[in-house]
């Protein structure tokens, strides 16, 4: 019990403190081996807490991050309004083609600059040609049906008129054969409104290119003359021989020939096949 009452005596410079709870706190000292060791002290601010600051820097640098936010905010938002208003506006470029296809169809057709396709020139090719006249020759059978058959006379003059043509044909002769033929054709195979010297550029490039040119009326011609008597439509069979040259070739076709009466007799203004037969 003694041992407890009496003082102990407790270093500054001691690191643990006594755990006895009987034992006593020494008061401190001030001497100067404890002035020079210790701390200096730091009043505790008002709310008992320290306050953090913010540094200017990290305040500037958030202003900025929400003003760019905002302006990326406004561009995304104009950009998708445009797509938007982009993605209605087909209707007007539908109306605009419409319109296009309009001005196509009342276009003129201006007659084709090409030279006229001869059917002496490549009969194998004569199936898709007659195809694509399917239309013109169901017109001109309507014409056909309404006309009227020839009298004996006319007929005579058609059917000779037809034979000093092929006669003109087998010669090769094309100043003879051009006598035959108007100054403007309607129809010259696939071509229309064919000027006459482009028919005998056309004739006399294959008539060149022959040895031997064969071609016949193998049967007697129908003819339909017109109810004013100026115009007469000629259906027959004609059978060909081209002999000699790149261009040998051979067949039968049902040709037509279209005549108009003129003061210098019988004249050709259309010339075509309507069907291939071999």
């Amino acid at each position: 019990m003694e041992e407890r009452g009496r003082e102990t005596s407790v270093s500054p410079t001691e690191k643990t403190i006594p755990r006895d709870p009987d034992r006593t706190l020494a008061a401190p000292r001030f001497d100067e081996k404890s002035i020079q060791k210790a701390r200096p002290a730091v009043p505790l601010p008002r709310g008992g807490k320290a306050r953090r600051a913010w540094p200017t820097s990290v305040v500037v640098l958030c202003v900025l991050a929400g003003l760019a936010g905002g302006v990326l905010g406004g561009l995304a938002l104009t950009l998708s309004q445009s797509d938007d208003a982009r993605v209605e506006s087909p209707a007007p470029q539908t109306q605009t083609t419409q319109d296009a296809a309009t001005v196509v169809e009342s276009a003129p057709v201006t007659p084709s600059s090409e030279p006229p396709a001869m059917e002496e020139k490549s009969v194998a090719q004569d199936a898709p040609r007659v195809a694509d006249e399917g239309a013109d020759a169901k017109i001109a059978d309507e014409k056909v049906a309404d006309a009227k058959v020839a009298d004996a006379g006319t007929e005579g003059e058609l059917r000779s008129a037809l034979g000093e043509w092929l006669a003109a044909t087998n010669a090769r002769d094309v100043r003879r054969q051009m006598q035959f033929y108007a100054p403007t054709m309607n129809a010259f195979y696939l071509s229309r409104n064919t000027p006459r010297e482009a028919v005998r550029a056309e004739k006399s490039r294959v008539f060149a290119e022959a040895e031997t040119v064969d071609v016949r009326a193998s049967s007697a011609p129908d003819i339909r003359l017109s109810r004013d008597g100026q115009t007469a439509v000629m259906r027959f069979r004609k059978r060909y021989q081209i002999r000699g040259g790149v261009g040998a070739r051979s067949g039968e076709v049902l040709q037509e020939l279209r005549w108009r009466r003129t003061p210098s007799g019988w004249r050709i203004v259309s010339e075509r096949d309507l069907r291939v037969i071999q």
